[in-house]
């Protein structure tokens, strides 16, 4: 499966019509962002401390919009010089439906996509996609990965902490996939199951993770700080251990609900050797360089994220020398990503 390069996107659609012929039809952009701080009220005891908890109620249906946007830009030095700049917009719109909650608090939600738009300019070139717009086969064909995940629900169990427990029910999305891509009857079951592990573990679970941020079990009150350290990754030659951090910044009123404001970041530890030899080809790399840093609204009489943003960059400098019989060359490359995540519930 391929992987997918964040991004969001800009279509509208007529949401009334008003029966007098002289007003304009009403329209709205549902993958319209918002980027703005939420409105708040103080509280009568800013200093209380209060529980945070993630308490969706059954039966009931969240909407939750997810938007990434992606600025990338690469320059490659070999014999020449190659700048590469690409900007990409990303919006998932889904559904959540808690369809049991057990006496421990866990929830069983059921998620649908139903709207995926995605806009993308690479060096002067555009590629978009919007699902229920993209009507030609061959792009189909191009944004399988996105076109599977709509209307196709899967089941996801999650505790009031935000600890992801287990996702089920991909198994509609990754037939879908198939489909599209013309392979149902050519895997074997070993290469089905390594998709559907993919497609859980890469995709899925990143977007999981944006609405369920994990939080202490502890009480918390302003200018409690917490943090969690998440498994190490390989990152080209290095080891990267990310922790993140949060920070209670303040308790406030929007309208009838609490609010608890969350300032958080990352910690990054690196470690490895930074000069790697293959084929006759050294490359050297300097040590990553890594910074994230974002705000969340946690509406507490909702128990969930009301809306979170946060930024990150990443920055990346290696350089490569070739000396073999065929090829004799010096080169580098630096890389600069940056990224930021949107979540509002709707």
């Amino acid at each position: 499966m391929k992987n997918a390069l964040i991004l969001l996107f800009t279509s509208l659609i007529i949401i009334g019509c008003n029966t007098n012929k002289n007003q304009p039809v009403k329209t709205i952009d549902k993958f319209a962002f918002d980027t703005t701080s939420i409105k708040t009220t103080p509280v009568d005891n800013p200093n209380k401390a209060v529980q945070l908890e993630y308490k969706l109620e059954k039966g009931k249906t969240y909407i939750y919009r997810l938007t990434t946007i992606t600025k990338s830009n690469q320059t490659i030095k070999a014999d020449t010089t190659l700048v590469q700049n690409v900007i990409q917009k990303l919006t998932y719109i889904t559904n959540l439906k808690p369809i049991d909650v057990d006496n421990n608090g866990v929830m069983e939600i059921e998620f649908t996509f139903s709207n995926i738009k995605l806009d993308a300019e690479a060096n002067g070139k555009r590629f978009m996609y919007e699902s229920g717009v993209t009507k030609d086969s061959t792009e189909i064909l191009k944004y399988a990965d996105y076109a599977s995940m709509i209307d196709n629900p899967f089941t996801v169990r999650v505790n009031k902490k935000g600890e992801l427990l287990e996702i089920f029910r991909t198994d509609r999305m990754l037939t879908k996939l198939l489909d599209i891509q013309g392979y149902s009857d050519s895997l074997n079951t070993a290469q089905k199951n390594e998709l559907k592990s993919n497609l859980e573990e890469g995709v899925l679970k990143p977007l999981l993770f944006q609405i369920f941020r994990r939080i202490p079990a502890h009480k918390v009150a302003k200018d409690s700080t917490w943090k969690f350290t998440l498994p190490s990754s390989k990152f080209m030659v290095f080891l990267i251990q990310n922790t993140n951090t949060y920070k209670f910044n303040s308790l406030a009123k929007m309208g009838n609900d609490e609010v608890a404001i969350l300032v958080d970041g990352m910690q990054t530890k690196i470690s490895g050797n930074n000069t790697f030899t293959e084929k006759g080809v050294t490359y050297k790399f300097d040590q990553p360089k890594t910074k994230a840093k974002g705000k969340i609204y946690f509406n507490l009489t909702k128990g969930c994220i009301q809306k979170a943003i946060r930024n990150t960059m990443l920055s990346l400098f290696f350089t490569m020398d070739a000396n073999t019989p065929t090829l004799k060359q010096k080169g580098s490359k630096y890389t600069v990503i940056e990224n930021t995540y949107i979540v509002e519930l709707l």
